[in-house]
């Protein structure tokens, strides 16, 4: 038994690196942050920047814009960017270490969404399903990325398959009894919310059909339910712990990057256009049109076929695609500028799938060929989908085009940054860089600290820098910022690298 199960992961993770290869995913591990959403990218990736050159102070996370005083925020659970740290302080910086551990959690949450489906599904069908959600467009590009949403996706998917595993009942497979897997969904749960709090819609989920199993009228089955209520009570003590931590970092430091808050429209309109911007240029990023309309179409055909999935499995189903729908509603200004808000709902489409295997398994063995559609159909949607997210990966990375959306040029600040060392400006120096639309950019990319200054900023917040934080030098793209900064103080040029010029404040 041990022997085939160690033969299944191992066949897993060599089709799935290989695919990971094959698709593009691999060549851009080295990347720095760029393409859609590089000031996010910039951000998550400057608390790793900073635990490294910090001293690894876990409950104090750092970024790099306002270092000249304090970059101390209130955030998330940083726990891919503390790990990062950790590798880059073993192996050497390089953000590579960075994305192949995002990629890690991730691969793992995929392996465990492969043995769930394998409860209901052979194995091709299980591992070509699991490729075409891998061919999503957002998790193509965010797969091996910065953002903590692909990190704790790969932890909710773990989850599920956990739960289902120890809770919930199957026709033929015994459920597993180990302490040591009920700790690991336990640690497992708790990381992927307090990662990303926006999981904690499928803890709502779990948790509703633990509840709804007390209700005789809805026959569901939970295996050693006092077990799971512990588990998922216990799932939220660091999500909470951590909660009030960093609600305690932005009183006393910065609220710039406190968890989440709900953006309610001012007005109907608003409302609406946010839908419309959305329903415009994301869903199609989620998986390839017509592919999504087909995808969000098996959700409301499974919740159609009750009679033909298990009690549990409908209702976790119900539950986890009110709660994705709800938190869509309800968050729509956000998602109307933000592809990867998408990313904690993929379970919802998941678990569809997995009604509907099982709705297949009741198909009589006389109507065969409907099985044999089924697949042609899966096999088609992969390589539909395939197509799709790995040229939307190879466009995301290809400067000039529309998808990469790149703030800064990295290449060019890193060259920049070398350059730097050669004059010993580092991060003990307090600099302000612009123009810099992101607050991260610039800064995270040069591996310094201080302030950035942007052009949506008036004369004051340039004059409460130069005079309030005494910066030492400044690094400039525009002409108009050089003589602006001129007029408050004098300058001394450095060094010049393409439309990129270092001057050195001489404060009075």
């Amino acid at each position: 038994m041990i022997k085939k199960r160690l033969l299944i992961t191992l066949k897993f993770f060599v089709l799935w690196c290989a695919f990971a290869y094959y698709s593009g995913i691999f060549e851009h591990l080295h990347e720095l942050p760029r393409g859609v959403h590089q000031g996010a990218q910039c951000d998550r990736a400057s608390l790793a920047q900073n635990y490294y050159y910090g001293n690894f102070k876990f409950l104090y996370p750092e970024v790099n814009e306002d270092r000249c005083i304090d970059g101390i925020v209130s955030c998330e659970l940083p726990l891919t960017p503390f790990l990062s740290a950790l590798l880059y302080k073993t192996f050497g910086y390089d953000e590579f270490w960075f994305r192949s551990l995002s990629f890690t959690f991730f691969s793992i949450g995929m392996f465990g969404l492969y043995l769930l489906f394998r409860t209901r599904m052979n194995d091709l069908v299980s591992f070509l399903l699991v490729l075409t959600l891998q061919c999503s467009p957002i998790l193509m590009f965010y797969a091996a990325n910065f953002i903590p949403d692909i990190s704790a996706l790969g932890l909710s998917f773990l989850v599920f398959f956990l739960f289902f595993r120890l809770h919930l009942p199957h026709a033929y497979l015994p459920n597993f009894t180990s302490r040591w897997l009920s700790a690991l969904m336990i640690l497992t749960l708790s990381l992927a919310i307090a990662s990303k709090t926006t999981n904690a819609i499928h803890w709502l989920s779990l948790g509703g059909l633990v509840l709804f199993s007390f209700v005789p009228t809805f026959r569901i089955k939970i295996i050693n339910r006092k077990m799971a209520i512990f588990s998922l009570l216990i799932a939220l003590v660091i999500p909470v712990g951590w909660y009030f931590w960093s609600k305690h970092l932005g009183q006393t430091h910065n609220y710039q990057y406190f968890m989440m808050r709900i953006p309610w429209s001012e007005s109907w309109e608003s409302y609406k256009t946010a839908w419309l911007v959305y329903l415009a240029n994301w869903p199609q990023q989620t998986f390839s049109e017509p592919l999504i309309f087909i995808v969000f179409g098996c959700i409301v055909l499974s919740l159609f076929l009750k009679k033909f999935i298990s009690n549990e499995l409908w209702f976790l189903t119900l539950f986890n695609f009110l709660g994705s729908l709800t938190f869509l509603f309800v968050m729509i200004e956000q998602f109307k500028y933000h592809d990867y808000y998408i990313i904690c709902l993929f379970p919802v489409f998941t678990l569809s799938w997995l009604s509907l295997a099982e709705a297949a398994m009741k198909i009589p063995s006389k109507f065969w060929y409907l099985k044999v559609l089924a697949l042609a159909a899966v096999i088609w949607t992969f390589l539909f989908q395939n197509n799709g997210g790995t040229i939307n990966l190879r466009e995301r990375y290809t400067q000039g085009n529309y998808w990469d959306q790149s703030s800064v040029k990295p290449n060019q600040y890193d060259t920049l940054r070398q350059m730097l060392a050669t004059h010993h400006i580092d991060r003990n120096n307090c600099v302000i860089v612009g123009y810099d639309p992101t607050p991260n950019n610039i800064l995270y990319l040069l591996h310094l600290r201080g302030h950035r200054y942007s052009k949506e900023h008036d004369a004051q917040r340039l004059d409460y820098i130069i005079n309030g934080a005494h910066p030492q030098y400044l690094i400039s793209n525009e002409r108009q910022l050089d003589s602006a900064v001129n007029q408050l103080v004098d300058m001394q040029f450095v060094l010049e690298y393409r439309d990129l010029k270092v001057f050195k404040l001489l404060h009075k």
